[in-house]
């Protein structure tokens, strides 16, 4: 070591001991005082430019907290809407099997065949609806087609290996020899262009009030006796007709079908005409 670095080293634990000997006496405060006066409106306008961009800084990273709860909160609402729509589906399905069940065991002498409505017509035109159950699973043209309490629905038009389209008792070209239940007085139940049911053909004096039942007739084989189709609605009679129109409100939902029942125990006949 060269007399010049030991003479440094020297000095430097020189001041250092006096420094801390002037700090433990506050010797040094003025000195602190006055460096802090000159300083402190240096500090005040650092911190004041600063002050904007930290409170940026801190309101970017506020949002983006925010925004990523918000994103969490909205997919677990998402996804426990998506459970309750789901549970109650499948309190629906239930329900519905349920109510085919019901069917089976009021009529234990016929046989019936589950089917889900997998598609509809979409023109406005026809009434047809498909099942999705087709010549494999034994169902044929001209099998007539129920739901709840054995209501009619329609008749099985045309079928295919694994579904089959059926043609509703609204429809245009659907025509169902029926009776009006408490009077017996017969007529045809056909569907019209406005989605409605008429009961053409019966006598302006046949006894048809509104409420009354209406039911199949089993006459020209194409539909077993005894199945209910509606109730009467509106009657119209018109002194030089001869014929009174009989409106009739079907008894099955059939705009809000989802599940059907396939009457595959009857098997339709067609009459030949003498």
């Amino acid at each position: 070591m060269t007399a010049r670095t030991f003479a440094w080293t020297g000095f430097l634990a020189i001041a250092a001991v006096m420094l801390m000997v002037a700090s433990r006496f506050t010797l040094l405060d003025p000195v602190e005082n006055f460096t802090l006066t000159i300083t402190e409106p240096l500090q005040s306008a650092l911190s004041g430019a600063t002050r904007p961009v930290a409170n940026w800084v801190n309101n970017v990273t506020d949002a983006g907290a925010l925004s990523a709860e918000n994103k969490r909160l909205r997919e677990e609402n998402e996804r426990l809407t998506n459970e309750l729509s789901l549970a109650r589906e499948d309190a629906v399905e239930l329900q519905n099997l349920k109510d085919l069940a019901a069917v089976r065991e009021e009529f234990p002498g016929d046989t019936f065949l589950n089917a889900r409505i997998v598609a509809r017509d979409s023109s406005n035109v026809r009434a047809v609806v498909a099942i999705d159950r087709g010549k494999s699973d034994g169902v044929r043209d001209g099998m007539i087609v129920v739901t709840k309490g054995r209501s009619l629905v329609g008749t099985v038009s045309r079928t295919f290996d694994d579904y089959a389209w059926v043609t509703l008792i609204t429809d245009p070209k659907s025509a169902v020899s029926a009776m009006v239940q408490e009077s017996r007085a017969e007529g045809v139940v056909a569907g019209d262009y406005g989605g409605d049911l008429v009961m053409e053909f019966v006598g302006q004096g046949a006894m048809v009030k509104e409420g009354d039942f209406v039911i199949t007739s089993g006459v020209g084989g194409g539909y077993p006796a005894n199945v209910v189709i509606g109730r009467v609605g509106k009657i119209s009679r018109r002194e030089q007709e001869l014929f009174q129109e009989v409106g009739v409100d079907p008894l099955a939902a059939l705009s809000g079908l989802e599940h059907v029942m396939v009457l595959t125990s009857f098997e339709p006949v067609a009459l030949e005409t003498p």
